[in-house]
């Protein structure tokens, strides 16, 4: 793990004595993760008696442990004491790292809390951060934690320790706090210091638990607070946590499950195409439905495209920028194949992020976790799938997607190429396959964009946008290009759809069927131009995901109101014929699809939902 030396975002907590004399001390700026809310968010005292430290982190070694964000949950008006000349006594949490044990039976999660002490108790006033009173034992305990700050009669100061995992609690201790410490003995008081130092040498304690299970699927919420040895055992620390173990080996089967089940209905629907009673072995007539028999439409639809919809949808809605389970993401990454996103860097040529470390997830590095910034939903799936920098998204996708161009033309190219061999050799009558070539090149063309790949497209284009400051200027330019093309594109087949008389036209003349025929081929007759209603229901999806990044609760409203007039368009138009059903099961899944979206809202960061519970209702 790489520290940084003293840099433009620490702050200086400082004031003045009675003398007029300055007093202050250095120390790294931290606001908590936006996305992972609790109930008190911590900040530093505006003035800060006697300050805290210089500290951070900075000097390179090899790191232990991986640091996770946290959150200071004191009450703020403690914090931030109301008594503008001195700050209560208290323990600034300053760095948090967690290991977990994946070999080990014993599976030992193990987390240390870095720190400092800060404030006094009262209103004695301390002498200054570099006065020499501080390594006595009298006059400056005031301004230190204590074993036992009531005498040898009182109470010992406390350190409870606690872990949740959903709803149940499986660890709870109590300890001494001043036995618990390493680099600092008790009375512990601030570490003040010129020179930048390693977070490791800082004060700090830990808790340790083996808890026999890898714990899959859920996520470890710790929970540590110092109990003062005072009368009214005053609580001077509070740090809460989530710590997400690895997937380990399911994270295989969670990648592959949803490939076989696309792979399965593909088979599914070209076998039904092919060898059904209404089916036929001629390749341009079963790829485009021509003919469009109720009875076949009734077994090819739902399809290999709506399956490949549903999977997009579920990783995607995974990039939202709610406060989900800790688990929820990694788990939905196993499928961000779906969206052609992989570990492969195409522009900045990055090494991939490591999103395990020392059996916990991670999706933030050091300085977004301690700086106060943030990183999106997107971005931090695309770290869990091994994308370091955040440009390398949308151009990833687009290569990708240009590699499955040139493989499906190249493979349709050479069809033709044995086909009119076949005829040639078995001296059949020839057949104007150039007539053919053309409309049904570009009609699959159009099919991978418009019924495959858009929601990913417009998606990950326009969150290229979000994220222009952090990208090449090129990158922007081709997005914009990206998005204008398809507007553009989608614009014109549509109007030609709905323009074109008669309308029969579009389902019985096989060149047409073969160019267009995807964005239409399942809907009767009159219907026909009710395919814009998924292009545009898919282009607002698209900006809900990708452009809206900076508000969670705004792109859940926007979902919900794309599956509500799904809902009520599919009512007015009943675009499928009667005897496919396909008209209630596309409502039944944009019903399911709006109350995902609704309950979502219970990940909203301004909810102040704590982790058990959501793991609770993600489960």
């Amino acid at each position: 793990m790489s520290t940084r030396p003293l840099g433009k975002d620490d702050t200086i907590a400082w004031e003045h004595d009675a003398a007029g004399t300055t007093q202050y001390a250095i120390m790294p700026r931290y606001t908590p993760k936006r996305d992972r809310p609790r109930r008190n968010r911590p900040y530093l005292p505006t003035v800060c008696h006697y300050a805290l430290l210089l500290l951070v982190l900075l000097c390179v070694r090899p790191a232990s442990a991986v640091l996770l964000p946290f959150d200071n949950c004191l009450p703020s008006n403690y914090i931030a004491s109301n008594n503008k000349d001195h700050a209560q006594l208290q323990w600034v949490p300053l760095y948090l790292d967690a290991v977990f044990d994946l070999e080990n039976p014993t599976h030992n999660l193990r987390v240390t809390v870095y720190g400092n002490v800060t404030g006094t108790v009262g209103n004695t006033t301390l002498p200054l951060w570099n006065s020499t009173q501080w390594n006595g034992t009298t006059n400056v305990l005031n301004g230190k934690i204590q074993n036992q700050p009531d005498g040898p009669q009182g109470k010992a100061t406390t350190l409870f320790s606690k872990v949740d995992v959903l709803s149940y609690e499986p660890y709870k201790t109590s300890s001494n706090f001043c036995n618990s410490t390493k680099n600092g003995p008790c009375p512990l008081g601030p570490v003040f210091n010129d020179t930048p130092i390693a977070y490791q040498n800082l004060p700090s304690f830990e808790l340790s638990n083996d808890f026999s299970s890898s714990y899959a699927f859920t996520s470890f919420a710790p929970t540590l607070i110092i109990w003062n040895g005072d009368a009214k055992a005053t609580s001077i620390g509070c740090i809460s946590a989530v710590v997400t173990p690895s997937l380990g080996g399911i994270a295989w089967f969670l990648r592959f499950l949803p490939v076989f089940v696309l792979l399965l209905v593909g088979v599914a629907t070209v076998f039904a195409g092919v060898f059904s009673p209404w089916g036929t072995s001629d390749v341009f007539h079963w790829t485009s439905n021509y003919g469009r028999h109720p009875d076949l439409l009734r077994l090819v639809t739902p399809g290999f495209g709506d399956c490949l919809q549903y999977i997009q949808f579920i990783v995607l809605t995974g990039g939202l920028s709610l406060s989900y389970p800790g688990f929820y993401q990694p788990v939905v990454s196993n499928g961000a194949w779906s969206v052609l996103m992989f570990n492969q860097s195409f522009v900045s040529s990055a090494e991939p992020w490591t999103n395990v470390v020392d059996g916990v997830y991670i999706t933030e590095n050091i300085t977004s976790v301690y700086d106060g910034s943030s990183i999106y939903g997107l971005e931090s799936v695309s770290r869990l799938v091994g994308m370091s920098q955040v440009e390398d998204i949308w151009a990833g996708m687009m290569v990708w997607l240009l590699v499955i161009f040139a493989i499906l033309l190249s493979g349709i190219q050479l069809g033709f190429f044995f086909r009119w061999i076949f005829r040639y050799v078995r001296q059949n009558p020839e057949e104007d396959l150039r007539a053919k070539n053309m409309p049904f090149s570009m009609g699959n063309v159009i099919r991978l964009v418009f019924s495959y790949f858009l929601l990913p497209i417009v998606t990950l284009s326009l969150f290229q946008l979000v994220v222009a400051a952090r990208s090449s200027v090129y990158l922007v330019a081709l997005a914009v290009v990206t998005i204008a093309l398809i507007v553009g594109f989608a614009a014109w087949l549509i109007f030609l759809i709905a323009s074109t008389r008669p309308r029969s036209h579009l389902f019985d003349d096989l060149p047409t069927v073969l160019l267009y025929g995807p964005l239409y081929n399942t809907y009767s007759d009159e219907a026909a131009a009710f395919a814009l209603i998924p292009v545009l229901l898919t282009f607002l999806r698209g900006i809900a995901l990708g452009a809206v990044q900076a508000s969670g609760i705004a792109q859940l409203v926007i979902l919900a109101a794309c599956e509500v007039v799904q809902m009520l368009t599919l009512h007015a138009f009943r675009p499928f014929h009667s005897p496919t059903s396909m008209n209630a099961y596309h409502t039944g899944f944009s019903v399911l699809r709006f109350v995902t979206v609704i309950l979502m809202v219970a990940f909203s960061p301004s909810m102040g939902v704590l982790e058990g519970p959501k793991d609770g209702l993600d489960m």
